[in-house]
């Protein structure tokens, strides 16, 4: 338990926070992440937000084929406090699929957060625990403005590259710098 200014809180281990699901503590349609030992209750998804997932999903398939794996909003372990549920992830090729554990930050090339109504939990909190794991890179889009930040190179808790792409730039994945994209080829 943590305590601050005489309140006790509890801290929630990803195994403890896969028991409450198993127990069915949250129902299959929940969206719920874990971060940071706290359950944090994610927005429904909008058909925007939706439509962004599959644009980009599409367009990185499209380009990279079978060199990544393509997960998304499946959970990553970032250690033994967080599971957040990321919108994409590009993943290292393994033979299993994953199907042995969820994918750690050591599997992690690209991370993709979309984002329209927590662009400052996304920016804020989510990218500093991102940089924390070393998390190589990651991308936040934001929806309502049309433009794609970058980030990569983490150190402690932040980015050392920070990028805004916007309509008519190019951005590439630094695992792959040999693929490039336009921006409206991801959230035209």
């Amino acid at each position: 338990m943590d305590t601050e200014a005489g309140v006790a809180t509890y801290r929630f281990s990803v195994e403890e926070f896969n028991k409450l699901g198993e127990a069915g503590i949250f129902d299959e349609d929940d969206r719920v992440e874990l971060l940071d030992g706290e359950i944090i209750v994610m927005s429904p998804i909008g058909s925007r937000h939706a439509g962004t997932v599959m644009q980009i999903n599409w367009a990185l398939q499209h380009k990279l084929d079978d060199r990544v794996l393509f997960n998304l909003q499946n959970p990553a372990v970032l250690d033994d406090f967080s599971e957040p549920l990321p919108d994409i992830t590009l993943l290292k090729p393994r033979a299993d699929f994953y199907k042995t554990a969820h994918p750690r930050p050591e599997d992690i090339l690209l991370l993709v957060e979309v984002s329209d109504t927590t662009l400052a939990y996304d920016r804020g909190r989510k990218l500093r625990k991102y940089a924390e794991r070393e998390i190589r890179e990651v991308w936040i889009v934001n929806v309502n403005a049309n433009r794609i930040e970058r980030y990569c190179s983490p150190v402690a808790s932040a980015y050392s590259i920070a990028e805004k792409k916007e309509r008519g730039d190019q951005i590439s994945i630094a695992a792959f710098p040999d693929v490039v994209f336009a921006v409206e080829e991801l959230i035209g």
